[in-house]
């Protein structure tokens, strides 16, 4: 459970903004205090399958002020403590987590992410995970403490979705897998809301995209926006609901599955080309058809026999190369015989159509 004081989604990120204050008489208004140098103050974070994902943005120090780490602090405390925490009470409560030197914060990126793993199976689940961080100087010195980000994770979170497979067909991609059975947290039945699925193209470093606009139930998608030869990779994420608060619902994504990488190859052929029509005069044979619809057809191959009935492998194949129009004038005929065609249509991949229906001509002076 994410706490939200901003009426978003119920795991949507807080920020924590803690404010002081006391008894005794009202005093003239005092300026800004001013800022610590470096001081975070969009931190934020959520759950991601058993991971507690915390972000903010990078804060580029003054050449005055060398930057050594950032040092990441959390508290876990029960659920039902109060929100308001001074600075102090935390850093005496809190723990540093982990340490992000200088040397590694990337360079190219704005923002920063560090993955807090989360042990579902391990103690009650109604505790709140508190944290926040603060940059260190090179000579000692450090920046106040960043705004809180907390959340109260879920932990009857469906496992992750299991053998990914797939199935092709012409114009989709079938992905196919096996529900989850349980939680993360061994409790049962299983707390499945949904799936989500993403894809990446296979080496490429960028996240994966998610193809569904909306989770869906049934434990297949089909894929209709690919390129064959093109491999892509392909992961599966359950989605387990979070109970309502103050009417508000919210959900949480498992576990990926493991990664599938397919790369679709087309072994569909083209249709048959259709309407073949002939004729002949002054000694040669033209045949015409109308073009095939089908984006990825590369041309046709004319057959050609003076006996119908032969088999398919001694027709006369009169295109060395595909052919790319759609008539063909056949000169290397004789006054008087009847000639036999079919035309057939091929894909940019390889794939041969069956023959068309068969039309004949006698040629013409």
């Amino acid at each position: 459970m994410l706490l939200n004081f901003r009426n978003k989604a119920y795991f949507s990120v807080i920020l924590l903004i803690v404010t002081v204050s006391g008894c005794g008489k009202i005093g003239d208004p005092l300026p800004p205090i001013p800022r610590a140098p470096l001081v975070v103050d969009e931190l934020a974070v959520n759950q991601v399958g058993t991971q507690l994902v915390i972000r903010f943005p990078i804060i580029r120090p003054q050449r005055s002020q060398k930057l050594e780490r950032i040092d990441v602090y959390r508290l876990i405390e029960p659920a039902g403590d109060p929100i308001g925490l001074p600075q102090e009470a935390f850093s005496l409560r809190s723990t540093i987590v982990t340490s992000i030197p200088v040397d590694k914060i990337p360079v190219n990126r704005s923002v920063i992410e560090y993955s807090d793993p989360l042990d579902l199976k391990a103690g009650p689940g109604d505790r709140r995970f508190r944290y926040a961080v603060r940059f260190v100087t090179a000579n000692g010195a450090m920046a106040d403490f960043s705004n809180y980000a907390a959340i109260i994770p879920l932990f009857n979170l469906a496992l992750a979705p299991t053998e990914i497979r797939t199935r092709q067909t012409e114009t989709e991609i079938e992905i196919f897998w096996e529900a989850p059975k349980g939680n993360e947290d061994g409790s049962s039945p299983v707390n499945l809301a949904g799936y989500n699925i993403y894809r990446r193209l296979a080496g490429d470093d960028e996240p994966f995209i998610r193809l569904n606009p909306q989770p869906f139930n049934e434990n297949r998608f089909s894929d209709r926006n690919f390129l064959f030869g093109s491999r892509y990779e392909y992961v599966v994420h359950a989605i387990s609901a979070v109970p309502a608060v103050a009417g508000e619902t919210g959900t949480v994504e498992s576990n990926r599955s493991e990664v599938l990488a397919y790369t679709p190859i087309d072994s569909f052929p083209p249709a048959s080309p259709l309407s073949v029509t002939i004729a002949s005069i002054n000694g040669i044979v033209s045949i015409f058809w109308p073009l095939n619809s089908e984006p990825d057809v590369a041309g046709y191959n004319i057959y050609r026999t003076e006996n119908e009935s032969a088999p398919d492998d001694q027709w006369m194949k009169l295109t060395p190369q595909l052919h790319k129009t759609a008539s063909f004038q056949d000169e290397r005929v004789q006054v008087g015989k009847q000639y036999f065609y079919r035309i057939t249509a091929a894909d940019v991949y390889g794939n041969e159509s069956a023959r068309s229906a068969t039309v004949s001509e006698v040629v013409a002076p």
